[in-house]
């Protein structure tokens, strides 16, 4: 859609070319493509994270510069399409194909070549957009990452194994921070969500992790995966789509069992991971 919302602009343009003092050699404008998101400009990814609270505070840094990439995108493209709403009154279809401007509502040439300059820009800035990873498609719902036993739910635990946190503005001396979901050795793992990998390896404490940042402001951590059978499929960079394999359930780091351990931050905050299924 937002090729064809180009091509459109290019078409709108073309007056502006034959009836301004442009210059001849002005190329028509092209704008990003959107079909479908390209994988994101190389970038330089952290190899390893002494704490997790490193990780997922990198994580969470990458999922919001993704959210403000997805904004500026979106508000390009109104731009432009408040742009081509006002060279469609300066151009009236009817008359020549569109080559004659309407006199019912007729533009200066500096005015039209303001325009012109200004969505040639727009483009150029969306196109970088789209080359860097940004989206506007809608947020899409989630599915789980495997089918098993949930055995321990997000929120507050009499285990006292689980850390002490403070839960929006409450404390708890025990919080479970994701959800445990009980499986045999070498299930698979699936992406729930299109995203990108953030960290892909081992923690200190021994754990195989993965970490994506998604659409949203969404981040989602997937601990104790094997690495050594089933040596990981993605690495730090990859855009992975629901369904993609991201790894398979393993024994590493501190569990007492074979389960996936599996976690989600929204704009910074813990949430449950259950409440994303189907939303």
């Amino acid at each position: 859609m937002l090729f064809i919302r180009v091509c459109c602009l290019a078409v709108l343009l073309c007056p502006v070319t034959l009836a301004t003092t442009a210059n001849a050699d002005e190329g028509p404008i092209a704008g990003p493509s959107l079909a479908p998101r390209v994988a994101p400009a190389a970038r330089s990814y952290p190899r390893g994270f002494t704490t997790y609270d490193a990780l997922i505070d990198y994580a969470k840094s990458v999922a919001a510069a993704q959210q403000e990439s997805d904004t500026r995108l979106a508000t390009l493209l109104a731009r432009q399409d408040a742009a081509a709403d006002v060279l469609k009154s300066v151009f009236d279809p009817r008359l020549r194909g569109g080559l004659l401007r309407s006199r019912a509502d007729l533009m200066d040439d500096t005015s039209l070549n303001a325009l012109r300059t200004e969505l040639a820009s727009d483009a150029a800035t969306g196109r970088q957009l789209v080359a860097d990873g940004a989206t506007v498609k809608p947020a899409e719902s989630w599915g789980l990452p495997l089918l098993g036993e949930d055995t321990q739910d997000f929120g507050p635990t009499p285990y006292y194994f689980e850390p002490a946190i403070t839960y929006r503005g409450v404390y708890y001396p025990h919080f479970h921070d994701g959800t445990d979901i009980a499986v045999p050795w070498g299930t698979p793992v699936l992406a729930p969500a299109r995203g990108v990998v953030v960290f892909a390896g081992t923690m200190g404490d021994g754990a195989v992790v993965v970490v994506i940042a998604h659409d949203a402001g969404l981040v989602s951590m997937y601990a104790h995966l094997e690495n050594r059978v089933f040596p990981l499929p993605v690495k730090a960079g990859d855009t992975v789509q629901a369904g993609d394999r991201i790894g398979n359930v393993g024994l590493t780091g501190v569990t007492t069992g074979t389960h996936l351990h599996w976690s989600v931050w929204r704009n910074g905050e813990l949430i449950d991971p259950l409440s994303m299924i189907g939303g």
